[in-house]
């Protein structure tokens, strides 16, 4: 049996585990990847509203016990100021979310749960975590949703869901990778094959459009290279106990060159 990771808190403490967020860190330098174990989890205005859209398509159970919309008060006057800090109060723990917030997660959630909806698929397991070990490095995972036909989906909002300009997208951060590295690890962590992996997409302005994607095979191609990459990165950096950042050789560099893709890495 796999093992089931309950909260977000022991998902961060696993800092021997490597996930997509570290592996995307990996391809840019070893030396990367270490200083982002170190950063403190920010919350940010995207942070907040991915969240937020997140609970609001697959766990709306914890929506009120996790989130509390700010009253709008003007915080430059000193009423405005003492009311601001007794709503803070009250809030305890819930993350909190503005007047504005709540309404763009509002739209977009509406629009993937009429997209889930159209496609006919039911989520049998939502925000799951667990471990698996790939390749002979320990690696953990936090998947949107499982669906009743056997495809893993992920969440996505997006200035533009055009297939065109998702596909930029999936290339700027690398959601093929993300992919290949979630399939991976659930098959081998659940023993179970899947036919593929869907994104739903919706824009995060009105219309609040949507699309759901399935990656090709030239796309996922290069994905499995830097997925082997990544993984030989982690065990060597790992055993080593080096974390160099990038090569120390000169490198020629030109409009068409992927040089960091080609050029490895010294551990010297």
């Amino acid at each position: 049996m796999p093992n089931i990771i309950k909260t977000r808190k022991e998902y961060d403490a696993l800092t021997n585990h490597l996930n997509y967020s570290g592996a995307k860190m990996l391809l840019v330098s070893p030396a990367h990847y270490k200083n982002y174990l170190t950063q403190p989890r920010e919350e940010t205005k995207a942070l907040r509203v991915g969240s937020l859209t997140h609970a609001k398509v697959l766990q709306p159970e914890i929506v009120d016990e996790t989130f509390i919309v700010s009253p709008e008060l003007d915080k430059r006057t000193k009423d405005g100021k003492a009311a601001f800090e007794s709503f803070l109060a009250t809030a305890g723990t819930k993350i909190v979310i503005s007047k504005d917030e709540w309404q763009l997660t509002e739209d977009v959630a509406n629009t993937m749960k009429q997209i889930i909806g159209r496609i006919g698929v039911t989520f049998l397991k939502t925000e799951f975590m667990f471990t698996a070990e790939l390749g002979g490095c320990p690696v953990k995972v936090a998947i949107d949703a499982l669906g009743d036909d056997d495809f893993l989906y992920d969440l996505k909002t997006c200035e533009s869901a055009s297939p065109k300009d998702f596909l930029r997208s999936v290339i700027q951060y690398r959601y093929a990778l993300q992919q290949y590295f979630y399939r991976s690890a659930f098959e081998s962590a659940f023993k179970s094959r899947l036919k593929g992996f869907r994104f739903i997409a919706v824009e995060k302005e009105a219309p609040f459009a949507g699309a759901v994607f399935e990656l090709g095979p030239e796309v996922m191609t290069s994905a499995s290279f830097d997925f082997e990459k990544v993984l030989k990165l982690y065990k060597s950096c790992t055993e080593l106990d080096v974390w160099p950042s990038y090569p120390e050789e000169v490198q020629v560099i030109d409009i068409n060159a992927k040089p960091t893709a080609t050029t490895p890495i010294n551990f010297a």
